[in-house]
């Protein structure tokens, strides 16, 4: 018996130090790394990068006015890894990018030309090719910098924010990955969502930072399209509804405006395919099903006509798609990528000199 007991203690003795060691092995590099939950990239006044991290600080609380629970540290330098590696010169902690899901550029970056850079980063090993990209109005440093009421970190937010857009066509998404890899691929128009600092009060929902600051929320209804060297241009809000209705447009609420009154109609689904020809027409086919969730122009959504309804849908749909097109070539970008589409079909082949956009659309109603 007494052998017994000395085996059952000495296998937890072996349990317990297996358990101490585990420990000390995950927790040594978490207390030697500061976790990014976000980053910025910006042009400065003096011509160099500079970048901007988010990071989690560990055992900060995260009780209601307590002290923020993340730190926003910067550096800048000729390139974008200069600039990365002068915070990791100024931190105690070893910056650590794999939780980092936010890439943030900023307006001076992309008006003068972001192409070179991204591309540098997207070659670093250390930032995750599906990190989510997006353009900010201002400097990104001061956009991760921002206070925000409905969540402690400007980072966390955005990335909150961009999830739930793109999956209902608020905003076209791009992830570093795809970002670069348009530029590389002939023919396509990359392009990102465009972010705007909004004012809000400072106690939104109860919630508050504990801090006398300005709190902001965050719009991102308007897309910033790109030319092949990278410069991009800021579309309107239309330009945003568009691409949602030519790709994911299922979630999207078209609100449709009539001069003896309105409809807001719910896209639960879609269906969409291309056809190219060798002449550079090109012909999108495009299914809406669809139900309407608020009208002034019946007693109820019920009451509304279904002719009326996929009249209505239809046209809303062919004239934000065309509108959209001739806006974006006339910035120099195709807002459809549609010569990169000839390319995929046809191969390197010379371009067609123009391309010409014809929609055709049928729309599926129903009263639920």
């Amino acid at each position: 018996m007494k052998s017994r007991t000395q085996k059952i203690a000495l296998v937890a003795l072996l349990v317990l130090a297996c358990a101490l060691v585990a420990d000390l092995i995950v927790a040594e590099p978490i207390l030697n790394k500061g976790v990014v939950i976000g980053m910025g990239i910006d042009r400065t006044e003096r011509g160099e990068i500079g970048v901007t991290i988010q990071i989690a600080v560990a055992g900060e609380s995260s009780a209601p006015g307590a002290p923020n629970r993340y730190a926003v540290i910067s550096g800048e330098a000729p390139t974008i890894l200069g600039a990365m590696d002068a915070i990791a010169r100024i931190t105690a902690y070893k910056p650590a990018y794999f939780h980092c899901h936010l890439l943030l550029v900023g307006e001076k970056l992309v008006k003068e030309g972001l192409r070179e850079v991204v591309t540098e980063l997207f070659a670093e090993d250390s930032v995750m090719d599906d990190v989510a990209i997006m353009a900010v109005e201002g400097t990104a440093k001061e956009t991760i910098e921002r206070s925000v009421s409905m969540q402690g970190a400007a980072s966390v937010y955005l990335q909150q924010l961009n999830k739930i857009n793109s999956s209902t066509g608020g905003h076209p998404t791009a992830t570093l990955k795809s970002f670069v890899t348009a530029f590389e691929t002939a023919g396509y128009t990359p392009y990102l969502p465009w972010v705007r600092a909004v004012p809000v009060p400072r106690a939104i929902g109860g919630a508050d930072t504990g801090g006398d600051e300005q709190n902001y929320a965050f719009d991102c209804s308007e897309t910033v399209l790109f030319t092949d060297q990278g410069i991009g241009t800021v579309a309107s809000e239309e330009t945003t509804v568009a691409i949602g209705l030519t790709g994911q447009s299922e979630g999207m609420l078209l609100p449709i405006r009539r001069t003896d009154g309105f409809m807001d109609v719910f896209v639960k689904k879609s269906l969409h395919w291309w056809h190219v020809e060798r002449s550079g027409a090109v012909t999108l086919y495009a299914t809406y099903f669809v139900n309407v969730v608020a009208t002034d122009l019946a007693e109820s959504p019920a009451d509304l006509p279904k002719s009326l309804v996929a009249d209505e849908v239809e046209n809303y749909a062919r004239r934000t798609i065309l509108t959209a097109y001739d806006s974006g070539r006339a910035k120099g970008c195709d807002p459809y990528s549609l010569k990169g589409k000839y390319h995929k079909k046809y191969g390197d082949e010379k371009e067609p000199s123009e391309t010409a956009l014809t929609v055709k659309i049928k729309v599926k109603t129903s009263n639920v």
